[in-house]
């Protein structure tokens, strides 16, 4: 694989993440839970600013674009849903809904780390050391939220996903990725 060829498809696997993050915010903010919402509203953000400084790390230093490629709509939203409003989601529904965001969630965290892990080595491989330590910045905030995401999931599954427990902590989150989101100027 080439330079070009890994950052290629870090961009491309960047952008897929971004659909997701919003995707997900709209999916929690369907199911009432603004905590949550706010969580994926900061982590598309956040995400938005890394596939930025990527695409700008690419042409600064190898004087090229990066190529679009292709990418799958992630579809986290159950076409179910769609025809549906807020008032017909019963506590079945968003039980399972969480269960199954989060599921998703660490699912896509884990395949990212596990993509970045192999680009980073593969950079060290070509003799592209600065490229490789790029990458590695981003391997580390993957790492971190994998890491808080799976700490969370493990919260909820204890208490069985107790929607009473879960609705208390939303305004808490919430304020927790406003407070997030202000830092990073958005």
């Amino acid at each position: 694989m080439t330079v070009e060829d890994i950052f290629n498809q870090l961009a491309q696997h960047m952008i897929e993440g971004l659909m997701i993050h919003s995707q997900m915010a709209d999916y929690y903010n369907f199911l009432g839970l603004k905590g949550f919402k706010e969580c994926h509203e900061y982590h598309y953000f956040e995400e938005n600013t890394n596939y930025k400084r990527l695409v700008n790390y690419y042409i600064e230093h190898y004087n090229k674009l990066l190529v679009d490629l292709p990418f799958d709509n992630p579809h986290i939203i159950p076409d179910a849903w769609l025809k549906y409003t807020r008032f017909d989601v019963n506590t079945s529904v968003r039980k399972n809904g969480i269960q199954s965001g989060f599921e998703r969630w660490i699912g896509w965290e884990q395949e990212t780390k596990s993509i970045l892990q192999n680009f980073y080595q593969e950079l060290v491989n070509l003799g592209e050391v600065a490229s490789a330590i790029e990458i590695k910045r981003y391997l580390k905030d993957v790492d971190v939220e994998l890491a808080e995401a799976q700490a969370a999931d493990l919260s909820l599954k204890a208490r069985d996903y107790n929607m009473s427990d879960i609705m208390n902590m939303q305004d808490e989150l919430s304020k927790k990725y406003k407070k997030k989101m202000k830092d990073l100027k958005v």
